[in-house]
């Protein structure tokens, strides 16, 4: 259940709630390109929780903010994604 509202939430996320996330956990990004991140997930119905949705989520995150901060990214991803399987 919980796996689900992860996946629900991040499928809706707006800009403004993705970049005030980027700052609570000290991610550097810029309001332009949390928008960006947004626009390409809102609704595309991806399941963090199976390898194809991370994958997805992962090119999303190079594309838009670049190898460096995608993979720092990541990393955070798999933190957090550890404490809900």
């Amino acid at each position: 259940m919980i796996q689900a509202m992860i996946n629900q939430r991040i499928n809706q996320v707006s800009a403004d709630e993705l970049y005030e996330q980027a700052i609570q956990f000290n991610i550097p990004i810029t309001r332009n390109q949390a928008a960006r991140v947004a626009g390409r997930v809102r609704g595309k119905n991806i399941d963090l929780f199976q390898p194809a949705g991370q994958e997805k989520l992962r090119r999303i995150f190079i594309e838009e903010l670049g190898p460096v901060l995608a993979q720092e990214l990541d990393q955070k991803f798999k933190q957090l994604m550890a404490k809900y399987q």
